[in-house]
C-alpha cells in the first residue's frame, strides 16, 4: 500500500510540473503585451527598462522559466499587474471560498445522489425509480444560471427568504476562514449557491448508484445475505451499498473537476468573491500574473483530489491487490 501511495504521489507531482510548465508557455504566447497594464509606452526608456526588471522579463525566457519554477516552490508567485498585492495573498483568500462552496455542493450532490440511487435501485421499475430518474434529467438538462437565476426570482426576489449574493453583508468581511464559519449571514448566503451546484451535478452519481446496485442485487453473496434472513436495510446499506459506491468514489474526482469549471458560472451569478469570478476578473483586467496563479491553483487542487481518490479506491474495496506496478 505505501509503495502504490508513493508511486501516485510521485506521478501527481510530474502532472503538476507539466501544468506549470504549460501554463508559463501559454501566457506568454498570449497576443499583447502583458506588461502594458504597470508599463506605461509613455514612460522614459530608462523607467521601462527598470520596471521589466523588477518584473524579472529582461531577462532570457529560459532563465524566466527556472526562475518561475523555484518561485513556484517557494510560493513566490509575484504580483498583481492591478492591484500590486503579492498573488498568493490573493489566492490564498480566494482559494478558500472556492473550496468552501464547492464542498459543500459537492457533499450535497454526492450524499444525497448515492441515498436517492440505492433507493432506487431497492424500488427498480417503481414509481420512485420513474420519478428520480425523470426528475434527475431535468435538472441535468438545465444549466447552472438558469437554475440559478430560478433560485434567486423566487426565493430571493419574489420571497425574500434568502439574500440576493455575496458571501457576508457589506462592512463585515471576516478576518479568516474560521471567522467566516461561524458567522450565520454565510450560511445563510450559500445555500442558493449550494442548492444550484448540487442539483446540477445530482443526476450523475444517482444514476451511477442506481446502476451499479443493480449489479451488486443480482450477486451470489447478496442471495446469501438475504438466505441468511438479514434485514433488508442490512443487505441493501452493509451489503450491496459498499460495494456499489466504488464507481461513485471513481467518479467523484472527475465529478470535482467538472465542477470546478462550473463554479465560474455560479460565483458571477451569486456575487461569490471565489477562484472562478477571480478567473473571469484577471482574465477581463490582462492581470496575467493572478490569471496564471489562479489556473495553477485550480490544477493542483483537481490533481490532488484525483490523488486522494485513488488512496480511498484501495481502502474501499479490500480485494484490489496493489503491486508495484498499480491496481490489479
Amino acid at each position: 500500500m505505501l509503495e502504490y501511495v508513493l508511486r501516485r504521489l510521485l506521478y501527481m507531482l510530474i502532472t503538476i510540473f507539466a501544468v506549470a510548465s504549460i501554463l508559463f508557455v501559454i501566457f506568454r504566447l498570449l497576443p499583447g503585451e502583458a506588461t502594458l497594464q504597470v508599463i506605461s509606452p509613455a514612460m522614459d526608456e530608462a523607467v521601462q527598462e527598470r520596471m521589466k526588471a523588477a518584473f524579472g522579463l529582461d531577462k532570457p525566457l529560459l532563465q524566466q522559466y527556472f526562475i518561475y519554477l523555484k518561485n513556484l516552490v517557494s510560493l513566490e508567485w509575484g504580483r498583481s499587474f492591478v492591484s500590486a498585492r503579492r498573488v498568493i495573498d490573493i489566492l490564498e483568500y480566494r482559494f478558500w471560498n472556492t473550496v468552501l462552496l464547492m464542498a459543500a455542493g459537492m457533499c450535497m450532490t454526492l450524499m444525497l445522489g448515492v441515498g436517492i440511487g440505492m433507493v432506487m435501485a431497492w424500488k427498480r421499475n417503481g414509481p420512485i425509480d420513474i420519478i428520480g430518474t425523470v426528475t434527475g434529467l431535468i435538472f441535468q438538462a438545465a444549466p447552472p444560471f438558469v437554475t440559478g437565476l430560478l433560485l434567486l426570482m423566487v426565493l430571493s426576489y419574489r420571497l425574500g427568504l434568502f439574500p440576493t449574493g455575496g458571501m457576508y453583508p457589506p462592512g463585515q468581511r471576516p478576518d479568516g476562514v474560521l471567522e467566516l464559519l461561524f458567522m450565520p449571514e454565510f450560511w445563510h448566503r450559500i445555500v442558493l449557491p449550494t442548492i444550484t451546484v448540487g442539483l446540477y451535478y445530482i443526476t450523475t452519481p444517482m444514476l451511477i448508484m442506481r446502476d451499479s446496485m443493480l449489479e451488486v442485487l443480482g450477486s451470489d453473496f447478496i442471495e446469501l445475505a438475504k438466505a441468511k434472513g438479514l434485514k433488508p436495510r442490512v443487505v441493501m446499506i452493509k451489503h450491496a451499498a459498499r460495494n456499489a459506491l466504488l464507481a461513485v468514489v471513481t467518479l467523484a474526482s472527475i465529478m470535482v473537476g467538472f465542477a470546478i469549471g462550473g463554479q465560474v458560472v455560479v460565483e458571477a451569478l451569486f456575487s461569490w468573491p471565489g477562484m472562478g469570478q477571480l478567473m473571469v476578473e484577471s482574465a477581463a483586467s490582462h492581470d496575467y500574473p493572478v490569471a496564471q496563479g489562479t489556473f495553477l491553483m485550480l490544477a493542483i487542487l483537481v490533481i490532488s483530489l484525483n490523488f486522494l481518490t485513488d488512496v480511498w479506491y484501495c481502502y474501499l474495496d479490500p480485494r484490489i491487490k496493489i503491486s508495484a506496478s498499480g491496481l490489479n
